[in-house]
């Protein structure tokens, strides 16, 4: 699973200026865009691709600085990965979409909701970064706004220093999968961390999304699936959530940041049910 499944297309299609690797499943059927986290790229969402490929055209893009993308110094902002989702959609002949994001992925989808309506039938943000309240569940290895300092160069820099062979025994992560029995997704998350670019550090330094300001231009149905937090916390999702019009959000017991890694068949039902309703 290391590689685009047979039945896939892939390619890149220039976008705001760069060049941008997606993945697509096809076929006549809605389309529905998925926007990764920091650190991962396209693939590492295989498993939920191929949960919706059946039912739906599953687009699967990695952010410049992720993948198989471009890299360029900067555009690392907001404004740029919302161009850089649009541009995929235009590249690709999308004239409306699911939006689909998790983390630094859920941030993108929303606000590119908030600033392109006419082009947004849905959106799901998974664990979103920088618009939810921080809590306990995060590390240093999740791409929240809370750190600062070169750590996430550092980080990439390490990985870049290993093989991949080696990173399934050093990296907590890719180890945990593999031992899990997950050897697939080990092999993803790996091969993601050894393709992304330093540059992606300037994400942290163009700050993130404020939901004060973008959550209340969001019309398009929106479901929030978060991870395990206490009750301080859920309250304060639950005040930032209401200022979308539509929008329902779901506090996922038992998971952390990586909602669908954590509890995917939790996760799983709650998006397939918002998703007969969109």
């Amino acid at each position: 699973m290391s590689t685009v499944a047979d039945d896939w297309a892939e390619g890149l299609v220039e976008a705001n200026g760069t060049h941008v690797h997606y993945t697509r499943t096809g076929g006549e059927k809605p389309a529905l865009v998925i926007a990764h986290g920091y650190f991962d790229d396209a693939l590492c969402r295989t498993p939920l691709i191929r949960e919706l490929e059946d039912d739906y055209d599953v687009i699967a893009y990695d952010a410049r600085g992720h993948g198989r993308s471009d890299a360029p110094e900067d555009g690392y902002g907001m404004g740029d990965r919302v161009a850089d989702l649009i541009g995929v959609l235009d590249a690709l002949a999308v004239d409306e979409a699911i939006l689909v994001g998790h983390s630094m992925g859920g941030s993108t989808v929303a606000s590119t909701a908030a600033r392109h309506p006419e082009r947004v039938r849905g959106v799901v943000m998974i664990d979103p970064a920088g618009m939810l309240v921080l809590d306990e569940h995060r590390g240093e290895d999740d791409d929240t706004p809370d750190s600062d300092g070169d750590w996430p160069r550092d980080r990439i820099l390490w990985w870049h220093d290993h093989s991949k062979a080696e990173l399934f025994e050093a990296d907590e992560e890719i180890a945990g999968h593999a031992a899990a029995g997950d050897r697939d997704l080990a092999s993803l998350l790996a091969d993601a961390r050894l393709r992304v670019s330093p540059n992606i550090a300037a994400v942290f330094e163009e700050g993130w999304l404020d939901p004060a300001e973008r959550f209340p231009e969001i019309t398009a149905p929106t479901l929030i699936l978060r991870a395990d937090v206490d009750e301080r916390a859920r309250d304060l999702d639950r005040e930032r959530v209401d200022l979308i019009d539509d929008a329902r959000l779901v506090h996922v017991d038992g998971a952390g940041h990586c909602v669908f890694r954590d509890r995917r068949e939790t996760a799983t039902r709650e998006l397939r049910a918002f998703l007969d309703e969109v």
